[in-house]
């Protein structure tokens, strides 16, 4: 039997006791396996779904399974079409994904067409459906049935699909965070034990769930540690060809952690969407011939790159107008011409950096799109709900939504919402205040920390890096860039080497020889030939 896994390290057992991480729990971080996952009969209305989709293929009809135009919806349409074709003759499975700028987020009249078209009597929505009430009804009209597999928040009416399957609305189901991927994850497991065909053989696709899972910044305990545990591992040596294209393009050789997906993999993945068709990314991940996905990848390089200038316009416009607003609650920030494909990037960058809700509008004409990124306190989709009646349409979760609306609304929209936010939140949550955990020393980075501390992984939302501080570091180089510095620090014995992108004045002014105390975070692959890497926070001199 293979021994547990433990930390012995004192200042790691310290800081997991900070943060009320109890034995138990802690036996589980290090410990789970694959096969203690929870069982996907637990989720509400599966069997119901299952059977549906059986009694489908049975009748040898068309199955359209509509996704979504980001990296969760894209690896949840991925990992279905991939499933399917397992079992199933795959020229009748029908991928739709919805054009962002032609038909918006979530379940789309048109793939209703489609489906009445080639004569299919069902539709399998992954990440999105959860609000299309208006839509289900419509493929009802048309003796289409619906399944809906989603994560994203529930209105208080539910669409009258065949069968929903999310766990907001499961009672039995125990964990409640699953990402869009990690639902149609659990749907496919249930039709595979249903047909007793051998679940080990989805191992191989949980590469798409870590993939989708961390891009949508899914909360990395319980379940989804798990799957993004086992998902990298696979990740790290997955054989389909897109995943191989990709990780060559944009020069990944060391090993893939979740910040090597949500900073290089998941931006390409979801340049598709935000910046032309994302079927390029769905065939990235699904077809098999090299030298197609590699040209895939190259196109997806290239839409990445116009995707980061638009960013860096409408950033540098953005900039300007927070000026105004820098004792508002919420930031809403809104012009013409900002192209719409990109505004969620910068909302996340803006929320970032002034720790507050933000809100990106783009004005289109008669209607604009926004974008909502949020803080911790400040439930984004709740506070859209309460605001429906100025909204044409929306969705999204509680750090993260999406809406349209009239563009003569937006003025009443941004006093209301920020009504809400000083009613929700207090002063105190909008600081930007680096606290640290735990304060380290040179002798207590030892062999036994690192090995303690790696155990840990992966990092990310719920199980997010330590802060530490370490004091009397002296600055031995700086590498000055266009956008960002390159600082390496040494405690004498160890050096810790830090990029700060877009950096503050008061970065710039840090000489050669400055003695620092410092406030920092690990990186994922924080190990070194030199020392460490890592994420300076904040110094003190």
């Amino acid at each position: 039997m293979k021994k547990l896994e433990t930390i012995q390290n004192e200042i790691i057992l310290e800081v997991l006791k900070k943060r009320g991480i109890n034995e138990n729990y802690l036996e589980f971080m290090l410990n789970a396996k694959i096969e203690d996952i929870e069982d996907p009969f637990n989720l509400e209305n599966i069997e119901l779904a299952v059977d549906l989709i059986i009694k489908n293929m049975k009748e040898g009809k068309p199955i359209l399974i509509h996704g979504d135009y980001d990296a969760d919806g894209i690896t949840s349409l991925a990992l279905l079409y991939r499933a399917l074709e397992k079992i199933y003759d795959k020229n009748k499975i029908i991928p739709y994904i919805p054009n962002r700028f032609k038909e918006g987020y979530g379940f789309s009249e048109n793939s209703i067409k489609i489906a009445k078209e080639l004569n299919s009597k069902l539709i399998i929505t992954v990440d999105c459906g959860i609000t299309g009430i208006s839509e289900v009804k419509k493929a009802i009209d048309e003796n289409i049935n619906v399944i809906i597999t989603d994560h994203h928040e529930p209105l208080d009416i539910l669409p009258n699909a065949s069968a929903i399957i999310h766990p907001k609305i499961s009672p039995r189901y125990n964990f409640k965070q699953l990402t869009g991927v990690g639902v149609t994850f659990k749907l496919i497991m249930a039709l595979f034990k249903k047909l007793n065909i051998n679940t080990r053989k989805l191992l191989w696709d949980l590469d798409l769930v870590s993939l989708g899972t961390i891009a949508d910044m899914g909360e990395l305990t319980y379940e989804n540690r798990i799957l993004v545990k086992y998902g990298l591992i696979v990740l790290e040596k997955s054989k389909k060809a897109g995943i191989k294209a990709i990780k060559y393009i944009s020069g990944i050789k060391e090993k893939i952690s979740p910040w090597h997906i949500s900073f290089i993999i998941a931006p390409r993945i979801n340049a598709a969407g935000r910046m032309s068709d994302p079927i390029y990314s769905f065939k990235l991940l699904t077809l098999k011939n090299g030298k197609e996905v590699l040209e895939i990848s190259k196109i997806l390089n290239e839409l990445n790159k116009k995707r980061q200038y638009e960013e860096r316009k409408i950033i540098e416009s953005v900039s300007i107008q927070i000026r105004d607003k820098l004792d508002n609650y919420v930031l809403v920030l809104s012009d013409w011409g900002w192209h719409e494909g990109v505004i969620g990037i910068v909302a996340s960058k803006i929320c970032e950096k002034f720790n507050k809700p933000t809100i990106i509008i783009s004005k289109l004409g008669e209607f604009s799109k926004g974008s909502c990124r949020s803080i911790e306190g400040f439930h984004i989709q709740k506070a859209l709900k309460e605001l429906s009646y100025l909204l044409e349409e929306f969705g999204g979760h509680s750090m993260a939504a999406g809406f349209t609306i009239k563009t003569e609304n937006i003025e009443l929209f941004e006093r209301e919402i920020e009504r809400i936010a000083r009613r929700e939140l207090k002063d105190y949550q909008l600081k930007k205040i680096f606290n640290y955990e735990v304060e380290i020393k040179p002798a207590d980075i030892n062999k036994q920390f690192i090995i303690d501390y790696a155990k840990l992984s992966p990092f990310g939302i719920g199980n997010e890096h330590f802060t530490f501080l370490h004091r009397n570091l002296k600055i031995i180089s700086i590498e000055k860039y266009k956008r960002s510095l390159e600082i390496v620090f040494s405690n004498g014995k160890i050096k810790f080497k830090t990029k700060v992108f877009q950096p503050e004045k008061e970065w710039l002014e840090l000489k050669v020889g400055d003695i620092v105390d410092l406030i920092f975070k690990f990186t994922d692959n924080f190990i070194s030939k030199e020392g460490f890497n890592i994420k300076a926070l904040k110094f003190i001199k």
